[in-house]
């Protein structure tokens, strides 16, 4: 869910490390499965149905420009089922610049009818599990101040501010406020 009612600021978050991660069981009669060849537009329809892009084409171009090729997607991009039908994703992905060393929580979105049902839980727990049995060893994430519903899960998870830019402050000032968490004693 994204709250487009507050100012769009980009955030980011780190865990240092992977080890004792909480771990929440994906719910009967729910499934899961790993990324297939053709499930671009099942990605694209997720992450419009959740806020993230204004249609399925602009989803689909989005799909490539951020995983080029599909090469380790088999085995790294996670969807959520429900009877079979993907409604939700996430990816444990790679980190890169400064970051290349870590792990990423990449484009975690549920889609509109599966909101506020409690399963995005589980779908971090899946994706950070998967992320630690690849080799990493702790992770970040990109994120937005109008996903504060998606950064108290990602807090529990045991994620913490990481400021990159002097503008970020005000974005966890604001997210402090809408979730009630004390994101700015986390900021060094």
């Amino acid at each position: 869910m994204m709250d487009h009612s507050i100012p769009w600021i980009g955030l980011a978050m780190r865990l240092e490390s992977l080890d004792d991660l909480p771990r929440f069981e994906l719910p009967a009669p729910y499934g899961w499965r790993f990324f297939r060849p053709g499930d671009e537009r099942i990605w694209a329809e997720i992450e419009t149905s959740a806020g993230e892009f204004p249609d399925p084409e602009a989803g689909i171009a989005g799909f490539r420009r951020y995983y080029p090729t599909d090469d380790g997607l088999d085995g790294r991009m996670i969807f959520l089922t429900d009877g079979g039908v993907p409604f939700a994703t996430a990816t444990a992905w790679y980190g890169d610049g400064e970051l290349s060393d870590q792990g990423r929580l990449h484009w975690v979105s549920v889609d509109a009818a599966h909101q506020r049902c409690g399963l995005s839980w589980p779908l971090v727990s899946l994706t950070m599990e998967r992320m630690r049995q690849l080799g990493h060893e702790s992770a970040y994430l990109t994120t937005q101040t109008c996903s504060w519903p998606a950064i108290k899960v990602y807090s529990r998870f045991g994620f913490a501010p990481l400021v990159r830019e002097e503008k970020e402050l005000e974005g966890w000032r604001i997210v402090s406020e809408k979730t009630g968490i004390d994101f700015m004693k986390d900021i060094v």
